[in-house]
């Protein structure tokens, strides 16, 4: 089965190639297909190889079937081109008349030769043809573009629409969130956050949550009302922040000494406005103590809003390590960021 694909396949290539030779060159196609017929007859006096099909006569037969087809092809086209020769210089109008139907390129050019005057009209119909198909063709191109641009304008309308809708859809949201605790905000009282250190965390948490509900009107397509309404909420929150961290700046001393009681430390907040916390402990002895400690209650300190933090290893030291705080002022809307950065909103 293998050898006579393998055959048929040869067979069908030498077919191929052999019309392919007379379609392009029928002279040489002639010459080619003599020499294919010419092999059976050789092989009847010298053996010949088998042409890698298998056996020596079939091989023969294959060429002189391929011989046979390629000179029938190729004669036919030589015969036919030599009689287009010959009417052509003796009958140009019919020539041109049967030219026509086989190959215009070609009519074209002999009828340039042979018939200017026609030429010259039919070259410019061509050109006409070629100008309206063009025009065609543009206003095709024309017509898909201006669909696409309709459909894109289409889809950005809709999503604007959609964007519209859901920034309404937030600014009324904001809005009720705003009433909410501009309602609550003059009842948040300051003894609910001053019982131990979470309690006054929590404290901090309620007020860095109205500082985001505050920047959350930055991102908003604000009406007027609505930005009189934020600013009546900002004056709310700035006054009830002076109410609300010096009492839990005084309250953390008190809350920290609980905690440091077990250790034989304590803790107190002083000054104007309770802006600086000391603390006492045996443990303050190292300077890598101190610094540990700091650096973990840094953030929170900062928080509230202490301008100095003070580290002593006995009460009664005259000499004692501090760190001083760079913070906003208790009117400041701050968003906080990590390491006790943070960002006043205006």
């Amino acid at each position: 089965m293998k050898a006579f694909l393998k055959g048929f396949g040869i067979v069908v290539a030498l077919t191929i190639a052999g019309m392919i030779l007379a379609t392009v060159a029928p002279k040489i196609g002639v010459w080619v297909g003599l020499v294919f017929l010419v092999i059976p007859l050789v092989a009847v006096f010298k053996p010949l190889p088998q042409l890698h099909l298998g056996h020596r006569a079939f091989s023969a037969s294959v060429a002189f079937f391929v011989g046979l087809l390629t000179t029938a092809a190729s004669y036919g086209l030589v015969s036919d081109t030599q009689r287009l020769a010959d009417l052509r210089a003796t009958d140009p109008a019919a020539y041109l008349a049967e030219l026509e139907d086989r190959d215009q390129t070609k009519w074209l050019s002999e009828l340039e030769d042979l018939a200017p005057e026609r030429y010259a009209i039919e070259a410019a119909k061509v050109a006409e043809a070629e100008a309206a198909r063009k025009a065609e063709v543009e206003a095709a191109d024309a017509a898909r573009k201006a669909e696409a641009e309709a459909a894109a304008a289409a889809r950005a309308e809709e999503v604007a629409a959609t964007r519209q809708a859901e920034q309404a859809a937030k600014v009324a949201s904001y809005i009720e969130q705003l009433d909410r605790e501009i309602a609550s905000i003059p009842g948040v009282q300051a003894s609910k956050y001053t019982g131990d250190v979470a309690t006054i965390n929590t404290g901090l948490l309620l007020i860095g949550a109205w500082a985001l509900l505050y920047e959350e009107g930055n991102a908003l397509d604000l009406n007027d009302e609505a930005r009189q309404k934020r600013q009546k909420f900002r004056q709310l929150l700035v006054r009830k922040q002076m109410e609300l961290l010096p009492i839990m700046r005084d309250a953390y001393g008190p809350a920290m000494r609980q905690q440091l009681w077990e250790a034989d430390g304590s803790a107190r907040t002083i000054g104007a406005g309770y802006r600086t916390v000391e603390f006492v402990s045996a443990a303050f002895a190292r300077n890598a103590n101190i610094k540990q400690i700091h650096l973990e209650i840094r953030e929170n300190l900062m928080m509230l809003r202490f301008t100095r933090a003070q580290y002593k290893w006995i009460k009664q030291a005259s000499e004692f390590s501090y760190y001083d705080m760079d913070v906003p002022k208790d009117s400041d809307i701050v968003k906080w960021e990590r390491d006790g950065g943070y960002r006043v909103l205006d």
